[in-house]
Formats: structure tokens, sequence, C-alpha cells
């Protein structure tokens, strides 16, 4: 499965309802085992390795060249994973008071990687983390 932005993560981006400056966006990594969806709604269920991550230096930029809204942040390191579990992807995701409230932005899919006790550092796209087109 490739990566994407769930339905409602994009409709908050859009709508205003999710401010990519101001709230707390958070990244979580997931099982490998784990299937994200477009339309999921919430974080229930997206099983966590490590602990999630406060994603800082975000930015957004809007290029009409490119017809889309780029959004990024900083590469989010994952500290002294446990090991034992594979993780196969990387949830980007607006932070509420917890997992049923909180709603799934972006979904990075992510070469399956098995911990191994040290810290783990996902390297954003260059690019950008994710857009939307306009």
């Amino acid at each position: 499965m490739a990566s994407f932005i769930t339905n409602t993560g994009a409709d908050g981006l859009l709508s205003g309802s999710i401010d990519w400056a101001a709230n707390t966006i958070k990244a979580r990594l997931v099982l490998a085992s784990v299937t994200p969806d477009k339309d999921d709604d919430v974080m229930t269920g997206k099983t966590g390795i490590g602990t999630d991550q406060t994603l800082g230096s975000k930015t957004k930029v809007k290029s009409d060249t490119t017809d889309r809204v780029t959004y990024d942040a900083a590469d989010p390191v994952f500290p002294t994973v446990t090991i034992g579990s594979t993780f196969g992807w990387l949830v980007i995701y607006k932070f509420v008071t917890n997992d049923a409230d909180s709603i799934p932005i972006a979904v990075l899919d992510l070469p399956d990687t098995a911990t191994n006790g040290l810290d783990v550092t996902i390297g954003l796209n260059a690019a950008g983390a994710f857009y939307l087109q306009q």
C-alpha cells in the first residue's frame, strides 16, 4: 500500500479545523501488521511502537507553480524503541486528548523495519512530508 492522506485529515486541513501551525501534531510508528485506511477518522486501533513524537519546525507552503500545499516538519526521532516489534507505517495526526479524539492526517508507508532497541529516525521527504493538490 502507498502513502496517503486520510479523508478526515484532508477535510480538516482544508476547512481549518486542523491548524498545522497551531495544533499539536504528532507522529506514531505503527505496527506493520496494522492496515490503516483512508476512511480512518480516529487513532484508535493504530498500535504504536515507542513513544509518539510531537512534530517540530512545522511548515506549510502554498505553491501556485505546482498547484499544491506542502506540509513538512523536522524528521521525528523515536528514542530507544524497544526491541522485538516491526513497524511499517508512520501516522501523522492531530493530537487532542486520547486516541479516540485524535485525528489521523497522513499515513506514510515505510519499509517494514524490525526494532533493535536503538533510536529510530524517520527521514521525511526533502520535498515535504505530504501535500494536498489545489
